[in-house]
């Protein structure tokens, strides 16, 4: 007969290994400055955890649960996208961009700019990639490993929640210091949405498409520089 106490730590064992691996790859991607595959190597970690070892974590235990209501969690999370992404975009943006020097740099997604083609596939990628993979492996999966590893208690719940938006804000590197910070930011948000709402990954998944929306929306329309502008000329 198995002990419990051996097969929890057996489980906590197996859940730091598997947290440490995937953060090693985020940090080795973000080195090397390819944030993109760091991200996608965590996300096959993640896959690889619930579908061959399910007795260390399924999709289930990661979120993958319906809502009570699909229709008040899709309005729930579209409030949630459109007030954070205005905010950011006309408060913490300019005010990052003012403490830091540093613009964020979203020139990457210049091409956007009234191209109504760009505008799709972009926005396919940002609730594909943005919305469902990053998620998936930063809350889902980060956090309900790092929390376990820690206690699963109050503090190691919102210690998981910070450790995960960290890599989260190094996966963006490439949009400068403020831009990162920003991110970081976002995932702290998203993080407290994730654990708020029962840890139920889809208020986390839809409200990240939903920042992304309204994020690439304003940069077709190229109103994103003017919304950082009403509050500073």
């Amino acid at each position: 007969m198995s002990n419990p106490e051996t097969s929890v730590v057996t489980s906590r064992v197996w859940h730091g290994r598997t947290a440490l691996a995937s953060l090693i790859i985020l940090a080795l991607g973000v080195t090397v400055g390819i944030e993109g595959v760091g991200v996608l190597g965590a996300f096959v970690i993640a896959i690889v955890v619930a579908v061959v070892a399910r007795k260390h974590g399924s999709f289930r235990d990661m979120g993958f649960r319906a809502p009570e209501s699909w229709v008040r969690m899709l309005g729930t999370t579209a409030l949630y996208g459109i007030v954070i992404q205005l905010l950011f975009l006309m408060l913490i943006e300019p005010l990052l961009e003012r403490l830091t020097g540093s613009p964020v740099d979203i020139s990457s997604f210049d091409g956007v700019r009234g191209d109504v083609t760009n505008f799709l596939i972009l926005l396919g990628i940002g609730w594909g990639i943005g919305g469902f993979l990053e998620e998936f492996t930063f809350r889902g999966f980060i956090v309900g490993r790092v929390r376990w590893l820690l206690g699963s208690g109050a503090a190691a719940t919102w210690g998981a929640v910070l450790v995960a938006a960290i890599p989260f804000g190094l996966a963006h590197a490439y949009q400068g210091a403020s831009g990162m910070i920003s991110t970081g930011l976002t995932g702290l948000l998203l993080g407290a949405i994730y654990v708020l709402h029962r840890f139920n990954l889809w208020y986390a998944i839809f409200t990240h498409g939903f920042i992304n929306t309204v994020g690439i929306f304003a940069i077709y329309l190229d109103v994103d520089r003017d919304l950082g502008n009403l509050l500073f000329s």
